[in-house]
């Protein structure tokens, strides 16, 4: 009976050990185990499947005179609308139109030559993947690291001319941030930083309607 006993409390004790390994296994894999190309490859490929987003994008860099500049988009069901400090664009794909707003002058320019700015935009979402996919880049994982309340992971990328670091939303692929320095040959070095500030899911209808032209001149283009 005695050894019996001892049998009985050996196996949840071997489970519980099992289970802790498991734990502790998972916990390294995700936070301190370095992240392959592939794996960073997997993660930005993520992005190409967001179709309601909010997203501003502020640009610093050396070659601004103002040190920087903000577009905002919003993307849902195929419409768009960014704004600038000097104008905003209505993109809708389905119908192929597009058209920009200048606030200031009351005047719409509407488009007869139809060019997405929708594809544009997922386009740059997608940057760090097309990169990611090129030979041409060298990939060196940095670390993990939490960077305004969201968990990222950081590696750079880079080439002879030119540097990226970037910052990657361990969740969904989302730019956070990237630092790009140009390397030009007897010049100072060009360098931009782009922060990306977004929401997934959070796009009304009214948020990407049509502009009310009341009240402006159109000119078409």
């Amino acid at each position: 009976m005695k050894e019996k006993k001892k049998f009985v409390l050996v196996v949840p004790t071997v489970v519980i050990v099992l289970a802790i390994a498991g734990i502790l296994m998972i916990f390294y894999n995700r936070n301190l185990k370095d992240m392959s190309r592939e794996d960073a490859k997997s993660l930005a490929q993520k992005v190409a499947i967001i179709e309601n987003i909010s997203c501003e994008i502020v640009t610093e860099s050396n070659e601004i005179e103002q040190g920087q500049y903000v577009v905002d988009y919003k993307l849902k069901d195929n419409k768009m609308v960014y704004r600038t400090d000097y104008y905003t664009i209505y993109d809708n794909s389905d119908k192929n139109t597009k058209i920009q707003i200048d606030d200031h002058e009351k005047i719409a320019y509407l488009y007869n030559d139809y060019k997405s700015e929708i594809l544009t935009f997922k386009e740059m979402l997608c940057t760090v993947e097309k990169m990611l996919e090129s030979n041409e880049y060298n990939y060196e994982f940095v670390g993990y690291e939490t960077m305004n309340g969201i968990k990222c992971t950081n590696f750079n990328l880079s080439k002879e001319d030119s540097t990226f670091n970037v910052w990657l939303d361990r969740e969904n692929g989302m730019i956070v941030k990237i630092e790009c320095y140009y390397h030009v040959l007897n010049s100072e070095e060009i360098k931009k930083v782009m922060y990306y500030r977004y929401k997934i899911g959070n796009v009304i209808d009214e948020d990407v309607a049509s502009p009310d032209l009341t009240g402006y001149s159109t000119i078409q283009l």
